[in-house]
């Protein structure tokens, strides 16, 4: 008899500690991003990078890892189509009026380096594109905070 009571008393703690458990782990909020928030915040961020010149089709995360509690890193894969050719988008820059010399020659090393980095492509083209990208935990939510160089994923 006293065999029994122990034994239900000990899966009385067990059920009691495991219940605190449970509950507690809500307190410790989200740690990562969504994959809806990454594909649509990658989404926006990389038509705003290359507006004009692409526009995202598809964004598939391949992988993320956090770098620490507030600080998550998503590997993407995005499929995007020209809007137009390179020579195109650079001769609308040259011509547009609203912007100024020193606008100008610094669009012009960005076209000159899409050359040197890019495939030719022409309207209508898919390219893909491997991006990594930072997200950070705000009062608001996570956020994309920039995208990630080779020498920043350290």
């Amino acid at each position: 008899m006293l065999k029994v009571r122990q034994q239900t008393f000990q899966a009385s703690i067990y059920a009691l500690f495991f219940a605190l458990l449970l509950s507690l782990s809500g307190c410790f909020g989200i740690t990562q991003p969504s994959d809806d928030d990454v594909t649509s915040m990658a989404t926006e961020y990389f038509n705003q990078e290359f507006d004009g010149l692409f526009k995202a089709d598809e964004v598939v995360k391949k992988n993320g890892y956090k770098q620490n509690d507030t600080h998550y890193v998503a590997e993407l894969t995005i499929i995007a189509t020209a809007q137009q050719s390179l020579e195109d988008y650079a001769k609308g820059i040259m011509n547009d009026s609203s912007l100024s010399s020193l606008e100008k020659i610094t669009n012009s090393m960005a076209i000159g380096l899409f050359k040197i980095t890019m495939p030719e492509f022409t309207e209508g083209d898919q390219i893909e594109f491997e991006k990594n990208y930072l997200f950070i935990k705000t009062d608001n939510g996570w956020q994309l905070k920039k995208e990630l160089q080779p020498e920043d994923q350290q």
